[in-house]
């Protein structure tokens, strides 16, 4: 009778503690699994349409030398700045044609694939926090002779309506196997008008080579780049009246509403 009670005993203490493990949402009903993330937010990316859009008359003295420069260096520089993380969507795309599994606490997307290179297996995890969702991305690599196990190809933080979220993108060091990183970004979309960008790039010794930022409080608009080594850069430019400046290490060209040459007050 005694092992009975014993028996009865550990049976409810392990229905307990099922049950404890339920409360906690390991295994509980999650419902639906989260939209994947963008990879690089488009309300908060730089707008750089302006220069885009205007091409005023080269007039044979030059007087638009200023804009041109300014437009030169927008069209050439935020283009592959800040579109740099876009190359790390092709890892997330994968993960769509995969059914998410809800295990400890987090969403699991997960696939392996074989290829004459190797086997690769492909994990996203998602967790829900305070503000929004925790990501992360793992890749693991096998050769025969070369093993990588759960590369941390990127982490970071995304709101739910994405208007808010960070980015940190890994490059692998062959050396030790590890990930060090390589990019990091943030935005923060106010509204239609209003948002916020911020980039690093990152050398081999985790120091910061470039700082790139953008904030539009429309019509302004501000893209400032900050090096360690080279002349800082900040282009400014007024949607409404079509006035900017450029200033690069210090010296300063302006133009006017007719995209004309001005002195900098």
């Amino acid at each position: 009778m005694l092992k009975n009670y014993r028996l009865i005993f550990l049976l409810v203490l392990v229905i307990a503690l099922a049950g404890c493990g339920k409360d906690n949402g390991v295994n509980s009903d999650p419902g639906e699994p989260p939209a994947l993330p963008e990879i690089q937010s488009e309300a908060a990316q730089p707008d750089i349409s302006f220069f885009e859009d205007n091409q005023p008359k080269v007039l044979a003295k030059g007087d638009t030398a200023n804009y041109y420069a300014a437009r030169s260096w927008a069209l050439w520089q935020a283009a592959g700045t800040f579109a740099f993380a876009g190359s790390y969507s092709g890892f997330l795309m994968g993960s769509n044609n995969e059914e998410a599994v809800y295990e400890d606490g987090m969403w699991v997307w997960e696939y392996s694939y074989q290829s004459e290179e190797g086997s690769f297996t492909m994990k996203l995890t998602s967790e829900e926090v305070s503000d929004g969702y925790k990501w992360a991305m793992y890749w693991s690599y096998d050769d025969g002779e070369t093993s990588v196990d759960n590369y941390k190809i990127l982490e970071g933080t995304v709101s739910e309506d994405g208007s808010e979220g960070n980015w940190t993108f890994n490059s692998l060091d062959t050396e030790t196997s590890e990930e060090r990183v390589a990019y990091t970004s943030e935005w923060t979309v106010t509204s239609d008008t209003e948002s916020s960008m911020r980039a690093k790039w990152y050398d081999d010794s985790g120091t910061v080579t470039l700082t790139a930022s953008f904030d539009k409080e429309a019509p302004d608009h501000t893209m400032s780049y900050t090096y360690p080594n080279e002349p800082n850069v900040t282009l400014y430019w007024n949607t409404d009246t079509n006035e900017g400046s450029f200033e690069q290490g210090g010296e300063s060209s302006c133009w006017d509403e007719n995209f004309k040459d001005i002195p900098c007050s």
